[in-house]
């Protein structure tokens, strides 16, 4: 791959892994995510990610991958917007609306009371990051760290 290196949310060093869990974009949507469903922890690897899903979401197996492709998606819908067309991504807010957008579109595939639970899980996720993004004066202002 030719081009610059650097992550386009924080300049690390940029890989799969760093894009995806360990860089401060990733890390601040996993920690918003980890709370939403209760967990002490976010996962910090793609393997790690299932026994973590595994662990705090025992009952929702069937929506643990549509849950891993809206956060990769949105994350790499945001990346590639910053490469491509020079779109700043101001704060995860936006892409975690993003994931919550896509997991609410993606239910429509779904039927009866799955369609329901993502829908109803995609709009709390939603209502989570707004509540922990207030708007400041001056500019936006981010007050939720994400957890370890």
């Amino acid at each position: 791959m030719e081009g610059d290196m650097k992550c386009r949310f924080c300049s690390e060093n940029e890989s799969i892994i760093h894009l995806y869990f360990d860089c401060s974009m990733a890390k601040y949507i996993w920690g918003l995510i980890a709370l939403v469903v209760g967990a002490n922890c976010r996962p910090t690897l793609f393997h790690a990610f299932w026994v973590w899903a595994k662990r705090f979401l025992p009952h929702a197996k069937n929506y643990h991958m549509v849950g891993l492709a809206g956060v990769c998606w949105a994350i790499s819908k945001a990346r590639n917007s910053s490469c491509f067309e020079k779109k700043v991504t101001k704060s995860p807010t936006q892409i975690v609306c993003t994931i919550s957008s896509f997991i609410s579109f993606w239910a429509e595939l779904q039927g009866g009371e799955n369609k329901k639970e993502l829908e109803d899980g995609a709009g709390v996720l939603k209502a989570t990051a707004l509540l922990y993004h207030p708007q400041m004066p001056g500019g936006d202002d981010l007050r939720v760290a994400a957890i370890r």
